[in-house]
């Protein structure tokens, strides 16, 4: 065994441990007087149906998950991101995109309020929520334009905003995002199940929370825009529309009171904490002594890798002892003008074989539980203490890459990527810091 197939292996634990199936099953649990979700009860109206909702990138095990607790009377719907695992139930399927919104998530999205109008009021409706939502399904209110929620979503993404102020604006913007959806639904009872993507977990974020209320207003949403200096690169009838909105001259999302949602379970089935104990227990298995830094780690990628390193080194002990460090949330790249290839978790990697090299037997890999990072096929990539010198071999400029954010061909010619192909769910991501004596290491090996 070597530093990085034991990293690989402890972050693999991690996803197992948020797998959507084993999520599901947690939360939702069928009795003869009901469906249990969390420790509410509910059942369908006389004559009523159950349909399941699933939406995001765990969509498609969520709701088989579901089916196979409910029976085989359900129906269902599943919106998923082209190439993540479709369902195995005959469900109504749309595939939309990620992580902008193009025509197939438009399409997706008013299929979606197609089918929630479709419901009954005796009906019991159960969304099933995981990250990816936001993009997967969407429609814009009028007189906003598909294009002009393309456009908002890319100027968001590239702002650096943290999430929260991402979704405030998108919300806004969103027939189907902060509580929309469920107001759309016409069966009167319904519950959420969700896989939280988001650092803190808070609902209304998870998704941007199609099911529950919003806690921002549009004057959240033009003050966001403003403090990430992307008010003026907005389309102008976004602009517009959110000054109305903040004039009162257009109609807020659900604020928290409102009675829709009053008696409506919200459960949290799988979490970033969640998979970092997954990870913890598989560290320990093999033998290291395990600090666990936090799961909301949020901020500008580099600068975070860069002071997770620095307590990996500061925690290094008198260097006889295997130690792992791990950590998890969600970190932010701002993009300039011009910029290469690559994801958050694959600059986290570049920024700490900088900071590593020289230092023996240590190790940094960071990957996205989802299985991608950015526009990217890789879920991640991983650093040595021997990175930097390998780099400098290869003829690689691992300063100017991450200058560049240029990550993704840097550990391309390195062969330090990781790749897992799409995993099925979303807990946001994980970092895995190992240290050990030098003859545990793997040394001897490129």
């Amino acid at each position: 065994m070597t530093l990085d197939s034991d990293a690989r292996a402890i972050a693999r634990a991690g996803i197992r441990a948020v797998d959507p199936w084993t999520a599901v099953r947690r939360a939702l649990r069928p009795t003869p007087q009901g469906i249990e979700v969390g420790r509410a009860r509910l059942r369908p109206g006389p004559g009523g149906t159950v349909h399941l909702v699933a939406i995001g990138k765990a969509a498609a095990e969520m709701a088989d998950a579901a089916a196979a607790l409910v029976g085989p009377a359900v129906q269902g719907f599943v919106a998923t991101p082209k190439g993540y695992p479709t369902p195995r139930r005959a469900f109504r399927l749309a595939i939309g995109e990620h992580p902008v919104p193009r025509k197939g998530s438009f399409r997706a999205g008013g299929a979606l309020l197609d089918y929630v109008r479709e419901t009954k009021r005796e009906d019991l409706a159960i969304f099933l929520v995981s990250g990816g939502g936001s993009a997967v399904v969407e429609q814009p209110l009028d007189p906003i334009t598909e294009g002009d929620l393309t456009r908002t979503t890319e100027i968001l993404l590239a702002s650096g905003a943290p999430i929260g102020s991402v979704n405030a604006v998108r919300r806004h913007l969103s027939a189907i995002k902060g509580g929309r959806l469920a107001l759309t639904a016409r069966a009167r009872r319904f519950a959420t199940i969700a896989i939280s993507d988001v650092v803190g977990d808070p609902p209304a974020d998870i998704a941007s929370g199609p099911t529950v209320a919003d806690p921002t207003r549009f004057r959240d949403a033009r003050f966001a825009a403003r403090r990430y200096r992307i008010d003026r690169k907005l389309p102008e009838r976004v602009r517009r529309f959110l000054r109305e909105g903040e004039r009162g001259q257009r109609p807020e999302t659900p604020k928290p009171g409102t009675a829709r949602f009053a008696r409506a379970p919200y459960v949290l089935a799988a979490t970033n904490a969640l998979a970092l104990r997954g990870s913890a227990v598989e560290a320990r298995r093999r033998g290291y002594l395990v600090r666990t830094l936090s799961d909301r780690l949020t901020g500008e990628t580099a600068a975070v890798a860069r002071r997770f390193c620095r307590r990996l080194l500061a925690g290094r002990g008198d260097g006889a002892v295997r130690r792992a460090f791990l950590a998890g949330g969600e970190t932010t790249v701002t993009l300039g003008l011009r910029h290469g290839k690559g994801g958050r978790n694959q600059e986290f990697a570049l920024a700490a074989a900088v900071e590593i090299a020289g230092h023996a037997g240590t190790l940094v890999l960071s990957l996205g539980t989802d299985g991608i990072d950015g526009p990217t096929d890789a879920a991640g990539g991983w650093a040595d203490d021997r990175t930097m010198v390998f780099a400098a071999s290869r003829g690689v400029d691992l300063g100017a890459a991450l200058r560049r954010h240029d990550a993704y061909d840097a550990l391309t010619t390195l062969g330090r990527l990781v790749k897992t192909g799409p995993t099925g769910t979303n807990v946001m991501d994980l970092h895995v810091g190992l240290v050990a004596p030098v003859r545990q290491s793997g040394y001897g090996r490129k």
